[in-house]
């Protein structure tokens, strides 16, 4: 019998390749805000409704399911109650709402952003200094699944994730956006030199997932912290000027990115953790990811 999974936040740009790869392995039900058509799977069960209302939570109650992957909720690091609303009370609420569903793990996909200023190499130990709202949510809601793992009424565990990137990822991101303006020969805006990020490709992030769900006594690590990266900075010029030459145009405008102040010039994870507990470490070298997605974008 096929595993029952609920994405949460299957409309995206990560539950859909999660959808599109494990349609075939899982049963799967999708759940989401955004009723986004474009990224709809045909055969696949999607059900909209906002979760931050306990109230909505009910739609659920006919449909059984062993595990959640959470991926629901917005980049936003400036609007409060909305940020607060999708990315804390949202979960607090279905946490709540599964203990009676007895499910066998819930995975909160959560952010770097929740580290804030802390020094790079990020540890999972390493202490959370998120300065605006879109961290200090997610730093929120990781706390609360640890404080229901305690206690044993869900089995959470909180995956870390840095930049995954990939085809259909949203065009308001850094790489889909100079992506776009090179493929159009158009002038971008970039960060000044020393600015590194982390980039792990999307179908890397699709095989730890599917290693965690096949994960035996995934209860062992109830309330614990994944960071979830490729391990590695990249320079976000030197990341620039690989698109300009794949795509063949574009330049960079003179006038550079501004640092939001939770951000440090460098941010990139020490996978370790990851790597021993689930047998996993990224394969799709920064290189070939970044083709196949300078690929999709000129074909779309």
């Amino acid at each position: 019998m096929k595993k029952k999974v609920l994405i949460v936040g299957g409309t995206g740009f990560i539950g859909y390749h999660l959808i599109k790869n494990f349609k075939k392995k899982y049963e799967i039900i999708s759940l989401s805000v955004n009723k986004n058509t474009q990224n709809k799977i045909k055969g696949i069960k999607y059900i909209f409704f906002d979760f931050t209302k306990k109230k909505n939570l009910k739609i659920l109650d006919n449909y059984f399911f062993d595990y959640v992957i959470n991926l629901g909720g917005y980049v936003d690091h400036f609007n409060k109650k909305k940020t607060t609303d999708n990315q804390y009370l949202g979960v607090k609420n279905l946490l709540n709402y599964l203990i009676k569903k007895q499910i066998k793990s819930f995975i909160q996909i959560g952010s770097s952003a929740e580290y804030g200023i802390t020094k790079s190499p990020q540890r999972e130990k390493s202490k959370c200094k998120p300065k605006l709202i879109y961290g200090k949510a997610k730093f929120q809601a990781t706390k609360y699944v640890q404080k229901i793992s305690r206690k044993k009424l869900v089995t959470g565990i909180i995956l870390r994730l840095y930049q995954v990137y990939g085809p259909m990822q949203p065009n308001n991101r850094f790489l889909p956006t100079v992506i776009n303006k090179c493929l159009n020969n158009k002038n971008y805006l970039c960060h000044e030199k020393g600015v590194c990020r982390d980039f792990l490709y999307i179908d890397d992030f699709i095989v730890l997932i599917n290693r965690i769900l096949n994960k035996k006594k995934i209860n062992n690590y109830a309330g614990q912290i994944f960071n979830v990266g490729f391990g590695k900075p990249i320079d976000l010029n030197i990341v620039a000027k690989k698109i300009e030459l794949e795509c063949k145009g574009g330049k960079q405008l003179k006038k550079k990115a501004k640092l939001r102040i939770d951000e440090p010039k460098v941010i990139f994870p020490d996978i370790s953790r990851v790597k021993k507990v689930f047998n996993w470490k990224p394969k799709v070298t920064f290189k070939i990811g970044l083709r196949k997605t300078i690929e999709y974008y000129r074909n779309v």
